[in-house]
C-alpha cells in the first residue's frame, strides 16, 4: 500500500498544473548530475554535502541563505543520486526502494507501542500505517517519510518499554535524531522533552500527568525567557519570522491571517487561530475536489474518535506515560505548524506527520467494551 501511495503520489505532482512547482521531481533531476558526479568523483560527492556557498553556516533557523535550510533538500537529493546508481535513475524503482527505507522507522514504532497497548492489532495497524493523509504524504519521495521513519526508531531505541542494549540503542537514537533535526529542526526539539518526561514518568507512573504538565510548564516559560539570556535561542521569534515567510507567499488556499511576533502576547493572542488551522482547516466551507474532502473527512473522525476517548475512557490509561508522551508529542509540532503556516491545504501536510501518535492515544483510551454496551442498549 504504500509503494502505491508513492506512485500516486508522483502521479499527483506529474500533473501539469503541479508539475513545475513539485519538489519531488526537482529533486529527481538535480538527483541526475548528482549521480554523474559520484560515479566520476565520490570523495567530492561527498563532500558537496558539508559545504556551502554563504558567507556562513549560520541561519540554522532561516528559510533561504541557509546552509541548513538547502540540507533538508540536499539529502533527498544526495539520497536519490546514490539509489539512481542501482536503479538506472529510474525515479519509480526509487520509490521502492525509498518505502522500503521508510517502513524500518513505521515497524519498529508499531513494536514498541505493541509492548505497552496489549489490544487488537488493528487498533495499532490502522493509525500507524494506514492513515490516508500519512499514507499519502510519507510514501512519496520527499522529506516526510524520511522523518516519519526517524522518528519511530527513535522511540523504538530509545524508549523506556524497549532499551535492551543501552550503548546501540542511544546511538541509534542520537543518529536519528540527528537526521530529524538535519530535515525539520522543530521536530526534533518537540521529541526531546517528550522523550524526557516519558522516562520519568515510567520511574513513577501514578504522578505521570503532574511530570507532564510541569515539565512542559517550564518548557513554556523557558520558550519565552531563553531569549532574553540567550539572543540566539530566539525561538518565539523564529516561530514569528517562519509565520511572516508563510504569510508572504500565494497559493489557492491561503487564509487570511493577522501578524505574529515574538512577544508572549502576540502567541497568547493568535491561539485560537493556530488551533483552528491546525485541527480544523481545511473547513468544509474551503474543501475543492477529492483530496480536500478527504482531509475533512479525516478530520470529522478525529473528533469522533476524541469524544469516545473522552466520554468512554479506561480509567486505567489516564496514568499510562506512553499514552501522555504520544499527546504530548503530538501537540507540540501541531502548534508549531499552527502559528507558522498559513494555508488550508499545506496544514494537511504537516499534520499527517503526528496523526499517527496521537490516534494511537486516543484509541487506547476508549473503552471497548462500553461502547459495545453502549450499542447493544441501544439496539
Amino acid at each position: 500500500m504504500k509503494i502505491a501511495a508513492g506512485f500516486a503520489f508522483a502521479w499527483f505532482y506529474k500533473l501539469p498544473r503541479y508539475y513545475d512547482n513539485a519538489d519531488t521531481w526537482r529533486f529527481y533531476k538535480l538527483s541526475l548530475t548528482e549521480t554523474v558526479l559520484l560515479k566520476q568523483n565520490p570523495v567530492a560527492f561527498l563532500k558537496d554535502l558539508f559545504s556551502y556557498g554563504y558567507d556562513k553556516a549560520g541561519h540554522l533557523f532561516s528559510g533561504k541563505d541557509s546552509y541548513w535550510n538547502d540540507l533538508k533538500s540536499n539529502i533527498l537529493i544526495k539520497l536519490l543520486a546514490v539509489m539512481n546508481v542501482g536503479t538506472n535513475n529510474s525515479y519509480y524503482t526509487n520509490i521502492v526502494l525509498f518505502n522500503f527505507l521508510f517502513f524500518f522507522g513505521l515497524c519498529g514504532l508499531y513494536t514498541a507501542l505493541k509492548k505497552e497497548y496489549h489490544t487488537n492489532k488493528w487498533l495499532l495497524i490502522l493509525p500507524v500505517f494506514l492513515i490516508p493523509s500519512t499514507l499519502f504524504w510519507s510514501s512519496g519521495i520527499h522529506k516526510d517519510g524520511l522523518i516519519l521513519s526517524a522518528i519511530g526508531l527513535v522511540i523504538y531505541y530509545c524508549s523506556p518499554l524497549t532499551n535492551k542494549r543501552p550503548l546501540i540503542s542511544w546511538i541509534a537514537g542520537f543518529l536519528g535524531l540527528v537526521l530529524i533535526f538535519a530535515l525539520r529542526n522543530y521536530v526534533a526539539f518537540a521529541l526531546l522533552p517528550a522523550l524526557a518526561c516519558w522516562w520519568l514518568a515510567e520511574k513513577k507512573p501514578r504522578r505521570t500527568p503532574y511530570i507532564f504538565m510541569v515539565g512542559y510548564l517550564i518548557g513554556l516559560v523557558l520558550f519565552f525567557t531563553l531569549p532574553s539570556l540567550l539572543p540566539a535561542a530566539d525561538f518565539p521569534g523564529f516561530i514569528a519570522s517562519k509565520h511572516a515567510e508563510f504569510k508572504a507567499l500565494t497559493g489557492g488556499s491561503s487564509i487570511e491571517t493577522t501578524a505574529l511576533n515574538s512577544s508572549f502576547s502576540s502567541f497568547a493572542a493568535y491561539l485560537p487561530t493556530a488551533i483552528d488551522m491546525v485541527f480544523l482547516r481545511p473547513h468544509l466551507t474551503e474543501a475543492k475536489g477529492a483530496a480536500s474532502f478527504l482531509a475533512v473527512g479525516e478530520i470529522f473522525i478525529f473528533f469522533v474518535l476524541l469524544i469516545l476517548s473522552i466520554v468512554l475512557r479506561k480509567r486505567s490509561q489516564c496514568w499510562c506515560p506512553t499514552t501522555w508522551f504520544l499527546v504530548f508529542f503530538s501537540i507540540t509540532p501541531l502548534l508549531i505548524a499552527g502559528y507558522t503556516v498559513t494555508f488550508s491545504g499545506a496544514i494537511v501536510r504537516y499534520r499527517s506527520l503526528v496523526l499517527p501518535f496521537i490516534l494511537v492515544a486516543i484509541l487506547s483510551i476508549i473503552d471497548y467494551k462500553k461502547l459495545v454496551f453502549c450499542i447493544n442498549y441501544k439496539k
